[in-house]
Parts: structure tokens; sequence; C-alpha cells
């Protein structure tokens, strides 16, 4: 059996086994951690999606493949130096910031055209439609991230969001944006995978929420209706009530029921329409 060659880390000196995958330098693991400007890691998707950059841009840059960490049969997860796909932005576009879903903005004419004919949203690409998903789920008050390709396979997680600061109780939330190009209604089959990541043994979302364009076959609808407390279905009336800065409604509670049974002989009356209400 080999043995394996042992060299001074680079950073702190001490001998280590450990080679960075994509500098070729030996590192060890907790030089790696503490000098996270130097070493941190993006994902493939993540590079393309938010610093403007294609696949062919990042052939340049050496990359580091590992297996997903929450599927095990999908493509490996293809990791590159963040400073390195920085400096490449910069280089490309003459700034190292994100392109972050914040600089996609959906004008209020842009919103009045598409409620104008909401049939015009089939248009769109798919890509496209999750940036309007999540603009509407900045203009209610959460932070986004765009997640992209990389959980397409087994569910979809195309946007992850959460609470802004200031959440005494922070969640987090997984949207998936099901977009069609006709008048396909999105079926059970899809919400089922989706759930499923959701109560997968390495899921740490609290919710999830799909997005459509369309509609939900009613076999849709009754598995969600019987998983509400993880699950939440959105359709194109919801939508359409998104793109009028219509946030706080009532069908935004449907989920919520009239009541709760804390134990037998002790019901609580949930005061709905004084929790969605606006004040005047």
């Amino acid at each position: 059996m080999a043995t394996k060659t042992k060299s001074p880390c680079y950073e702190c000196g001490k001998s280590t086994i450990r080679k960075h995958p994509i500098l070729d330098m030996y590192l060890c693991a907790n030089c790696q951690r503490q000098n996270q400007d130097k070493y941190q890691y993006i994902t493939k998707t993540r590079a393309i999606g938010e610093y403007r950059l294609k696949p062919n841009d990042l052939e340049s840059l050496g990359v580091h493949e590992v297996d997903n960490p929450y599927y095990k049969k999908a493509a490996p997860m293809q990791l590159y130096l963040l400073n390195q796909v920085e400096e490449l932005s910069k280089k490309k576009w003459g700034s190292a910031e994100p392109y972050t879903v914040e600089l996609i903005e959906f004008s209020s004419s842009l919103l009045a055209w598409f409620l104008e004919d909401t049939e015009r949203l089939k248009q769109l690409p798919p890509d496209k439609f999750q940036y309007l998903v999540a603009d509407r789920l900045e203009n209610m008050g959460l932070s986004v991230q765009l997640v992209g390709d990389v959980y397409r396979k087994d569910g979809g997680v195309d946007i992850i969001a959460y609470p802004n600061g200031g959440c005494a109780f922070p969640f987090l939330l997984a949207i998936q944006a099901k977009h069609h190009h006709s008048n396909r209604k999105t079926g059970s089959p899809d919400v089922r995978d989706f759930h499923g990541v959701l109560t997968s043994r390495t899921s740490q979302f609290h919710m999830g929420m799909i997005v459509t364009n369309t509609s939900f076959t009613a076999d849709a609808q009754w598995f969600a209706n019987n998983n509400q407390n993880l699950l939440r279905l959105r359709d194109m009336k919801d939508l359409s009530r998104w793109m009028k800065n219509d946030f706080v409604n009532e069908s935004e509670w449907r989920e919520i029921p009239e009541k709760v049974e804390l134990a037998h002989g002790i019901t609580i009356q949930i005061p709905k329409q004084q929790l969605w209400l606006p004040r005047k």
C-alpha cells in the first residue's frame, strides 16, 4: 500500500497529507476553514446565475467535483473557488459583485403588462419565471437566493427564502417554480416528489411551496391538503395577486385552520381575520 506524502501546510506550516484539489498545494482542513476569504467554494450554478458567467467562461478555472449531498444518484456537484469566480467576473463585467436577484427588477409597467393578459407568462423562459417568483417573494419582505439547476432532478428546489433580519422566529422556505408554456396543470407526481425532498433525511427546510403559472390537478391539491403542515401550493390566481403587490390577503391564510384542538374538550379559535387584515 502506497504511503501518502506529507508536506508543510501552505498556511500554518504543520505537516499534512491533505492537498487542495484546485490549487494543488498542501493545505490542512483547519487552515482552509479559517481562511474562507481565500478558499471558499461556490457551485457552478451559483457562479453562472449570480455572476453572469457562462459555462465556457468557467473552463479556465480549476474545478473540484464532489458527490451531491442531497441526491446521491445525481451528477457530481462542480465547485469553484469563489475568489477566482469573482476575479473572472471583474474581468468580464468590471465588477466582482454578485448579480443577485435584487438586480433583476420586474417594473410595475412590466407586471401590469402580464396582468393585462396572464397568458403572456407562458412565453417566459423557465429561468425568467423563477426570477419573477423570486422578485415577488422579495417584495413580500423575504430574502431570496436562487438555487438553479442543481436540485432539478428529484424534486427541484429553485429558490430558497428566509425572513429578513429582525424576525424572532426565522424559517427556511424551499420554493419550486413550476412553469408551463401551455394550459397543462401541475400534477400530483411533481407535488409528491417535491414533498419527498422536504421530508428527506438531509432536508433542513421548514416548509415548501410550489408556484405555478397555471393551476394544480385535483390529486395534487388533495395531496397538499393532507400535508399542509409542510407544503403550500400557489397557482396563477395567487401569482396575479402577488403581481398587484397584494400579499396580505385572506387567501394566503387558507391552510390555517379556524380552530385548533389542543386536547379533548379544549379548542382554541384562530382569529384569522385579525391576523391578515392590514392596519388602517
